[in-house]
């Protein structure tokens, strides 16, 4: 319980508002989450920005969330995610457990369009 609270607080205060928009029925519903680009520090990726980190191909990012928001549905067809008036879709996503109960999720997610 003390969890929860937590990395909820944690989420709301200091994560960005994102939207999982079902395109089937018109719903959404707005989430709080980390939202972060990825950097490489190998030269496989030298078309980015080159950064302090790396370089930044400004296409990927490491979304860390609540383990409730469904990210294997996210086809970019039926449900889309959303930031701004960017939409992103799923390259893959894992859910972290902690005693044996859902504690956060990871995904890597890339900007469309």
């Amino acid at each position: 319980m003390a969890d929860k609270l937590l990395k909820n607080r944690l989420f709301d205060k200091l994560g960005v508002r994102m939207s999982y928009i079902s395109a089937t029925d018109s719903e959404s519903f707005d989430f709080f989450a980390f939202l972060q680009p990825l950097r490489y520090k190998n030269k496989l990726y030298l078309s980015g920005v080159p950064t302090e980190l790396g370089y930044d191909g400004l296409n990927k990012y490491l979304l860390i969330c609540d383990p409730s928001i469904n990210m294997g549905s996210i086809d970019g067809i039926n449900y889309r995610l959303t930031f701004g008036n960017n939409a992103y879709g799923v390259d893959h996503h894992e859910i972290i457990y902690r005693m044996g109960k859902p504690f956060y999720m990871w995904a890597i997610i890339h900007r469309e369009g």
